[in-house]
């Protein structure tokens, strides 16, 4: 038989039982679609959390109180303004560019007859270039108002709406934070989805006005520190370390009290994290594939059984056993190829959809859609094989007397 033949004869073979073609068809189109969409949202998660880091910049480390998360909340150490001065202050740490303290109090805000409890951050002028807000209105914090501790605030977008109106500018007005009286000098605004989640919402007022009238102390919640060079940002927090181990009279062998990590660290543990979860997933989806292939073979068995005079008769008329095995092994490809591009439409489909209504980068990786092409064609060699040996074994005569 030539090719031309086989294939002809494969394709009527498939088209004259549509509808169970359709659902052997089903279970090579869900893994795929699995595999595609899985892979999809991981990368463009990834990407999402690196834009959103990106708008912070990755030229920075920061510094919390504590040896974990939970003893930084709880605060049972605390950084002070001595260590932020001691930073600031230390000539040989020649790659550090800026340093914000940043204190924190959750207080009573009031305004224009309307009340509210608030996060108020105290912190200098360089907060402002390593947060890297948009000043909407006025200015940020400057250092004149810190070295005379004038009593004014920065608003967030949101605070400044909910306060004084949408779109006004409250610049000069007065709001109140527990009980004393301050002058609004600027609003800030952050369009990251991470950055605004506090900014918009939170007031920020001069580090030594939050130490006399906020938190009663000068203990810190966070020291953020950017440099110059940020390939040499890791020497630059080992150096700060032992800046703040001598400050803070720690002996050799007792742990930190305090703790660092950087921008790039924040990332680098992201992508591992939602790669891992990725690959996890995808795993997961492709057991899919193996069941699709098996009732890929199960189908193609019943197949076998129901043409087996067919089969006989096409040997007794000239076909090779290679010919049937041909035959039978491109109808498996065919279900399997056809189903892996429906997968692929439809993961890609799902994955845009998700994209839009979620607000994060719509990614289809080249590669990964010539792996599940290659996936599902080799899912119908595999499991067709056997049902494709099974017919081109089959005696003639057994074949053409088998009732």
């Amino acid at each position: 038989m030539e090719y031309i033949e086989i294939v002809r004869s494969a394709l009527q073979a498939l088209k004259a039982n549509k509808l169970r073609t359709s659902l052997t068809m089903l279970g090579i189109i869900i893994g795929i679609t699995s595999v595609i969409l899985i892979y999809s949202i991981g990368q463009g998660a990834v990407a999402f959390i690196t834009e959103e880091l990106a708008s912070f910049g990755t030229d920075y480390f920061q510094i919390n109180p504590g040896k974990s998360q939970i003893s930084t909340f709880a605060g049972s150490q605390a950084l002070t303004m001595d260590d932020y001065n001691a930073i600031r202050d230390d000539e040989s740490l020649t790659n550090v560019k800026r340093v914000a303290p940043f204190a924190l109090a959750s207080v009573i805000v009031s305004a224009n007859g309307e009340e509210d409890e608030l996060s108020v951050y105290g912190t200098t002028a360089d907060a402002q270039n390593i947060l890297r807000p948009e000043v909407r209105y006025g200015e940020f914090l400057t250092d004149e108002q810190q070295s005379s501790s004038e009593q004014v605030v920065v608003m967030g977008s949101e605070a400044a709406d909910n306060f004084f109106g949408n779109d006004s500018s409250p610049i000069n007005e007065s709001l109140t934070i527990d009980n004393r009286t301050y002058r609004v000098s600027g609003v800030i605004h952050s369009a990251s989805v991470l950055a605004g989640s506090f900014l918009n919402n939170s007031l920020f007022v001069p580090v030594s006005v939050a130490s006399q009238n906020l938190t009663g102390d000068d203990s810190l919640m966070e020291i953020d520190v950017s440099v110059y060079d940020q390939d040499t940002i890791n020497q630059t927090m080992e150096d700060v370390t032992q800046l703040l181990r001598d400050q803070h009279n720690l002996k050799e062998g007792i742990d930190n009290n305090f703790q660092m990590s950087s921008a790039q660290d924040i990332l680098s543990t992201t992508q591992t994290i939602t790669s891992l979860l990725t690959a996890m997933i995808v795993a997961i989806s492709a057991i899919s594939l193996v069941v699709g292939g098996v009732g890929v073979m199960n189908i193609m068995l019943v197949s076998v059984t129901e043409r087996t005079k067919e089969i006989g008769l096409l040997k007794a008329i000239g076909a090779k056993d290679k010919d049937i095995l041909t035959q039978f092994l491109f109808e498996s490809m065919v279900m399997t190829l056809i189903g892996g591009v429906v997968g692929i439409s439809l993961g890609s489909g799902f994955a845009l959809l998700i994209s839009l209504a979620f607000h994060i980068p719509f990614i289809v990786s080249i590669p990964a859609i010539v792996i599940a092409v290659g996936v599902s064609t080799g899912v119908g060699i595999v499991f067709g094989l056997y049902p494709a040996r099974r017919a081109a074994n089959l005696s003639p005569i057994d074949a053409l007397q088998y009732q």
